[in-house]
């Protein structure tokens, strides 16, 4: 029950997302878009400090509630070469690689204080998504037709006022993660190859209706969907120099799921003849399958000057836990085309700088730009992970209509990024007994705006 709520709850459609920091979302305020989500753990100006660091809750004087709605505008595309059997031999038929998607992420925060030096926080945010919708007919199907991540938090923080300069954090985050990973089961060429090594005794191919290898009118379809809901911890830590400067640090512990759901493998109708005999028959089972939500650790800084103010931030990722994504299942059949998909990812991470300029009251403009690793290796990039290092340019304004309520505005775009991929082997049946060859292009455009309450 707690499940359902948290999904309906966020109101989610991030399944094609495809973001450059892993499956990480940075989209989860709209003034922190502004600034290209520099100087997040130390400027601490709204309830959102209660997720970038709750030790920043204690600058927090009266009750506070922070509504935003981000937009992520990804179009991502593969060109190259499709093969099946044969190395190079672009034998695959079917249509074009690309994904377009249009998703809107929304956020809420709160913060109240309890007692001069105690502030509670709360909110509720989806940080972790990504995914790709290719569809049952491209030439990347045997790699992938569809696949999403998406995590969901539901956090409660307090803030606490150690001393004048010093204040400490810390949350509980209840954690709900879903994923989805499907893909097509290149039957004809796993027929081709029984055949020719003469798995299949008196019967052929062709005698079994199969003609040509590499054609959707084969292929069978496996699909794998699972969810789950752990529990996890942030910490963090405010230091103030002066009213105008301060050091922020926020460190968040990974989370492990053990996802459980349902396996399906239907069997294409022209190729059943050929499932029979292989033990390829159409199942549905129970299935699981173990993912983790990385550590992060933030260091951030924020320097006030008059009307202007400046911002710094780094933030590790520890992205080396995306290992090996392993589907588990006592049915022999999906636990036989269910291979072991192997990421092998690396820790990375971010630098952002940003400022902003106060040009009345009313309005604050601000500015930032980030530079985002790749934790994704060269001989590890997939088809529907294959995003390569990146840079965004943000700009943002806030606006505030009195003292009690405010707008915030954020844009960031994110310079075209291109990877090659070579993923495959033409002769591994854990493969597939296929490989892409070629390039891949993604573009992202994200969009914000935020409303800010005092109470």
């Amino acid at each position: 029950m707690i499940k359902k709520t948290l999904a309906l709850a966020i109101g989610l459609t991030s399944a094609q997302l495809a973001i450059a920091q892993g499956f990480y979302v940075d989209e989860q305020s709209a003034l922190r878009l502004g600034d290209a989500f520099s100087g997040g753990a130390a400027q601490a100006d709204d309830a959102s400090t209660a997720f970038y660091n709750p030790a920043g809750l204690t600058r927090l004087q009266n009750k506070q509630l922070t509504f935003n709605l981000s937009a992520i505008s990804v179009k991502s595309e593969f060109k190259g070469t499709s093969s099946t059997l044969v190395e190079d031999a672009n034998n695959i038929s079917g249509k074009d690689v690309s994904a377009e998607a249009f998703d809107i992420l929304p956020s809420i925060y709160f913060s109240t204080p309890m007692s001069e030096s105690l502030v509670f926080g709360a909110y509720i945010n989806a940080p972790y998504a990504t995914g790709t919708d290719f569809g049952e007919d491209s030439v990347a199907r045997y790699f992938s037709t569809k696949s999403s991540i998406t995590g969901i938090d539901l956090g409660t923080a307090l803030g606490f006022k150690a001393s004048e300069n010093l204040s400490f954090g810390i949350s509980m985050v209840m954690q709900y993660l879903s994923a989805t990973v499907a893909q097509a089961v290149n039957t004809s060429a796993a027929c081709s190859g029984a055949e020719s090594q003469g798995e299949l005794g008196p019967f052929t191919c062709a005698g079994l209706g199969i003609t040509t290898i590499g054609d959707t009118t084969y292929d069978s379809q496996f699909e794998m969907k699972g969810d789950d809901l752990n529990i996890g911890f942030t910490a963090g830590m405010l230091y103030e120099f002066s009213p105008e400067s301060r050091l922020g640090l926020h460190y968040k512990n990974r989370i492990s799921h053990d996802l459980q759901g349902d396996a399906t493998l239907e069997v294409a109708a022209a190729a059943k003849g050929f499932g029979d005999l292989a033990g390829l028959i159409d199942t549905q089972a129970k299935g699981t399958a173990t993912l983790e939500t990385p550590s992060q650790a933030n260091l951030s800084f924020y320097q006030g000057l008059g009307k202007f103010a400046i911002q710094a931030d780094v933030q590790w990722t520890q992205w080396s836990s995306f290992d090996t994504l392993t589907v588990k299942s006592d049915n022999e059949v999906i636990q036989g085309v269910a291979a072991p998909q192997s990421y092998d990812w690396i820790e990375s991470y971010r630098y952002a700088l940003g400022g902003s300029y106060q040009v009345s009251p009313a309005l604050t403009l601000r500015s930032g730009f980030a530079l985002d690793q790749t934790p994704i290796k060269d001989e590890k990039t997939k088809v529907d992970f294959a995003f390569d290092d990146y840079q965004a340019i943000s700009f943002g304004l806030t606006y505030g209509l009195n003292k009690d309520l405010a707008f915030d505005f954020g844009i960031q775009k994110t310079l075209k990024q291109k990877r090659d991929l070579k993923q495959g082997n033409t002769q591994a049946a854990t493969e597939n007994l296929s490989q892409l060859k070629g390039e891949v292009t993604t573009d992202i455009l994200s969009l914000a705006a935020g409303i800010k309450m005092k109470f």
